[in-house]
This record gives structure tokens, sequence and C-alpha cells, in this order.
């Protein structure tokens, strides 16, 4: 029996084909979250019926919120169990979507935007750090899983487009899966530059760093993000000990073995020079009190960090494997560095810490975040979603493939 699209969570009660947004699970601070959001309410601004697809979503006037949630447990299973689940009720929905894009690895869809990455790329970054590493990956049924949905969603006959958020993952999706070139748009998560700027530092520098007991001069290297292992804070205190400046580092994020790194921090000699500042609603203050910014990931996409930072007027250090990396080029080279490589990432901190001291840099840095301005990136993808749209409509028989995950 087709259900209706509503599935008794109506916001709007159009019952018009509505353009279907899929994310298995909502996030506030996710970068692609809000753009989702903000995409989502801008069709609807334009009189077009829109439905969100999540195990949870917050409610938005005149937007559908269509419940679907897979298995949260075992973890090997977990995205594959919301693909099943996301597939089988998409093809029941009456009227079905006029179009179909997700933020998962979803083989039903449209429009896929790639903002969690390649997991193949991961892979092979993790086993060319680390050869025990890569033992490990092999084994693991999670990995296997994810890597299968991801053929399966590259190679789906109904992919019509992929939003590639830095240029790094459109070159991975060529390499790993030989996607089409045309098929594949360079469209990274945008900020509104008017809430993150250079003037939080006159605003919160004086008040975070007397909180603190960090005197005004010390130098102060800023790690912001969760899950600590993949975001390469080990590499990052390893470096810091090298640097002569004798700098802070404050992380803020979480991670379930942040006892873990407080260890570290201490064996490697640092003591209270690493504050573990614990997960922030709001960073901006923390932007404005320290002197740069730190994301030497091991795999990341794009970084939206990399982009609040350098908009603060904070020069950025990032490793090769960060997609925000084309961002910091914009600024200067020397800051992308190789994390395998310690003498490298403390080259490019103490470079950073020697821009920081310069006030000549701060406009710099913000004059490369400004190419990212998120009402310009809202616009390309939109025009993305029409052009595909388009296509639709000229081959109305061409419907998307139900494949089974």
């Amino acid at each position: 029996m087709r259900q209706p699209v509503t599935n008794g969570d109506t916001h709007n009660g159009t019952g018009a084909a509505p353009i279907l947004f899929v994310r298995r699970q909502y996030s506030p601070f996710g970068g692609g979250e809000i753009m989702l959001d903000t995409i989502a309410k801008e069709f609807r601004a334009r009189d077009m019926a829109v439905a969100i697809m999540s195990g949870d979503w917050p409610a938005s006037e005149g937007i559908e919120f269509i419940r679907c949630s897979g298995r949260r447990f075992p973890r090997a299973w977990r995205a594959r169990s919301f693909a099943t689940a996301a597939c089988r009720k998409i093809s029941e929905l009456d009227p079905a979507p006029v179009l179909v894009q997700s933020n998962d690895r979803l083989p039903c869809c449209d429009i896929f935007r790639a903002g969690e990455g390649v997991h193949a790329a991961y892979l092979a970054e993790r086993r060319r750090l680390s050869k025990f590493d890569g033992v490990g990956l092999s084994l693991s049924l999670f990995h296997k899983e994810m890597l299968r949905l991801e053929r399966l969603t590259f190679r789906s006959a109904g992919l019509r487009a992929v939003i590639a958020i830095s240029k790094m993952v459109a070159d991975d999706i060529r390499r790993h899966y030989d996607f089409p070139g045309d098929r594949i748009h360079h469209i990274p998560n945008g900020i509104s530059l008017a809430t993150y700027n250079a003037e939080l530092r006159e605003q919160h520098r004086a008040r975070i760093r007397a909180q603190l007991n960090v005197p005004l001069d010390k130098p102060v290297i800023l790690f912001v993000g969760s899950g600590f292992t993949r975001k390469g804070l080990a590499p990052l205190i390893e470096a810091t000990t090298d640097l002569e400046s004798l700098p802070e580092l404050w992380v803020v994020g979480h991670d379930t073995r942040m006892e873990t790194f407080k260890r570290l921090a201490q064996k490697r000699g640092l003591g209270n020079r690493v504050k573990f500042i614990g997960p922030q609603k709001d960073v901006r203050p923390w932007y404005g009190a320290a002197d740069i910014a730190a994301i030497p990931s091991v795999y990341e996409p794009f970084g939206t960090v990399v982009l609040e930072a350098m908009a603060c007027g904070l020069p950025t250090v990032v490793s090769t494997m960060c997609g925000g990396r084309e961002l910091v080029e914009r600024f200067d080279p020397a800051l992308v560095c190789n994390i395998a490589e310690r003498g490298e990432l403390s080259a490019s901190l103490s470079r950073a810490l020697r821009h920081s001291r310069s006030p000549e840099s701060a406009p710099l840095v913000r004059r490369a975040a400004a190419l990212y301005d998120l009402d310009t990136m809202i616009d390309r993808t939109l025009a993305v979603y029409e052009s595909v749209l388009a296509e639709k409509r000229r081959d109305p028989t061409a419907a998307t493939p139900r494949i089974q995950v």
C-alpha cells in the first residue's frame, strides 16, 4: 500500500509532489545540515513543495517531515539499514518526489551531496599513515559496508549529479569511482561573513583569556572539532612541543577518548599549556581569543572550521588531506602540510604564528574566506537542483531506479 508523502507528519499539507531532501540524522553544528536547511527553506519560499526525510529534524513551517530511521546497532549496519529503509519509503511515496537529494550515501537519489567525502579515499589515507591501521581496516565489517554502499551510490544509473564540497573530494570521486566529471559540481559549504568576522577579537579576546588566566600576548593555537583521532589532535600535540614560542593549545570539542589525549599532552610535558575546553554551542568567542587555528586532519572533506577561522582573520594550518586546503592556499600554501612529517606540521604552525603577529595578515586571511559567502554557495547549489529538475522534466519516463540495498 502506497503511503501519502506526509506520513502523518505534515507541516504544509499541499499534496503536491515535493523535492525531497534526505539526511539520516540532524546535527545543529553540521555544515551540511545548515546548507540543507537553508536550501529547503529557499525552495519553499519559491512556493515549491519541500519535504525532509530523516530520523530527526527540527520542525519548520511549510516543510514536510517524513520520519525514517534504520537500526542504530550494530554500527556496521547503521548506514545500510537507513539506506534500505529510505529507498523503500521513497518508492512508496504518493505523489512521488520530483527530485531526491541525499546528504547520505543513498543508491536511490538523483543528487548526492558528498559532504562526508569519499570513504575509499579516507581508508587509503589511514593505510598510508599506519600499516597497523591498514590491517584492522581491511577486517572491519563497518568499513566494508560503507564501501559497498558508496559503490552502489556512485554506480546508480539514476544518479544525475554529485555535489563535491571541495576540489579534493571531486578528485577522489573521479579517481576511485570513475564518475563522469561533467556531473560533479564543486560547491563548498558557505558561511555568513557578517557572523564570522575579525571584530570578534575586540569583543572576546580579553574576556576569554582572563577567564582562562592566559596573558594577552601569549600565542594560542585553536583546535575545533570532535573525533580527535580523525581530526589530527595527536600529531598537533606532538608538533606543539617543538615550538620555541611555547604557545598554548586550546581544544574545543568532544571525544570519548578525551583522557587519552590529556595523558599524551602531559607525557609530552605540555602541562597546562593544553586546555581542553569541551564542546561549545558558539565557537566565535574562541576564534576571537586565539591567534591561529589548526585542523591537521587525517581526512577532512572540507572543514567548515577552516572557513570560520579564516573569516575571523586567523591564519589556519591544515593537512594535505583537508579539502579546505583550497582556501588556505589562497593565503599561504606553506600552511598546508603532510601530518605524517612532524617537522612539516611544526614549521607550518610556526609560520602561521608569525603571520598572526603581523597586522596585515588578518585582512588577507579574511579576503580568501570572502569567496565562500553563504548566499553565493546557495545560489550555485540551487542552480544544480534546477538543472536536474529541468533534465527530469525533459525525460519524465526516466525515473530513478530503486536499487536493492
